[in-house]
């Protein structure tokens, strides 16, 4: 790799991959463009920016992760806001690829949202079946939008991309606000309930909700080892496995220490989507890649570092 460009570098995810890329490239010129470096929803700016970027270098590699998005019930009241955002996003950072970097090859993060709520673990050849979860649909469809442009892009001018499908990613870093998503709203519930010696610990929803976590170095290696060896359009990528909330929960407060009462709250709480996973043979098959952090590995690291975000001053 000699010259790549990570949109969406400041996000928790992007700011994982650049950090990666710096280490294991510390020849090539990586530039990160987040969201206080240039509004991607603006045309002009972002063409601006990624013309300056690819002035006088190849660039061999851009990474597409910006995104609007938040977690809880945020996406139930704002789809229009989150839809033209992200369609915006999406549609300048497709154009100024084709336009500055053409010989580029893009890899984009997508989610498992786009998925239509199902038991089982969904196979890539479901992206197109049944429409997803209605309270997601808008940030969903921004998303099968960008799988649309890319494929439009290779079959009009022969441009290369990969698309990948991500579960729920945790890790240092994330946010640990009690309106974050469920694992780094978690973390931060035990940890600091265990620091301030609380008696209880409120978990929304029954805690039979079912998800898929992935830990954020996995998430980068996988994002890497599809960039360099992929060929295909789109690949899910994660562990394969759902863990209900219960579980995660009670990995949780073993990591923290935490000895009070967990009270699970099923009414007046916004939970999601019930079940959801993805079915990860297509990668393995492909590229040989599989998760090598175990969830509960996973949250024990992230506790530790959060842990130690608390001690240095950090935000809660």
């Amino acid at each position: 790799m000699r010259s790549a460009i990570v949109a969406g570098s400041t996000g928790f995810i992007g700011a994982h991959l650049a950090a990666r890329l710096r280490r294991d490239f510390p020849d090539a010129r990586i530039l990160g463009c987040g969201s206080r470096d240039v509004d991607l929803t603006n045309r002009d700016a972002a063409f601006a920016w990624f013309e300056r970027a690819a002035a006088g270098a190849e660039i061999d590699h851009v990474f597409h992760l910006a995104a609007l998005y938040k977690a809880g019930d945020w996406p139930v009241h704002h789809p229009a806001t989150q839809f033209f955002a992200n369609l915006s996003i999406n549609v300048n950072v497709l154009e100024a690829w084709a336009r500055f970097a053409p010989g580029a090859k893009l890899t984009s993060v997508v989610s498992y949202c786009m998925y239509p709520p199902k038991e089982t673990p969904h196979p890539e050849s479901e992206l197109w079946g049944a429409e997803p979860e209605d309270y997601l649909f808008a940030y969903a469809f921004s998303k099968k939008g960008l799988l649309v442009g890319q494929r439009a892009y290779r079959q009009e001018h022969g441009l290369e991309s990969t698309s990948l499908v991500l579960p729920t990613i945790f890790g240092p870093g994330d946010s640990f606000a009690e309106n974050s998503h469920v694992v780094g709203a978690l973390i931060g519930k035990f940890v600091r309930a265990a620091r301030d010696g609380a008696a209880e610990v409120e978990v929304w929803g029954d805690g039979e909700q079912r998800r898929e976590f992935l830990f954020v170095e996995d998430a980068v290696d996988g994002i890497l080892a599809a960039a360099l060896h992929a060929n295909a359009d789109v690949l899910n990528l994660g562990t394969g496995q759902a863990h209900s909330v219960r579980e995660l929960a009670e990995m949780i407060r073993e990591a923290s220490g935490f000895r009070g009462a967990v009270r699970y709250e099923p009414h007046n709480r916004f939970v999601g989507v019930r079940h959801r996973a993805l079915d990860v043979s297509r990668v393995k098959r492909e590229i040989g890649w599989t998760a090598k952090t175990g969830t509960k590995a996973g949250i024990e690291a992230t506790v530790r570092s959060y842990r130690e975000q608390l001690a240095r001053g950090g935000g809660e």
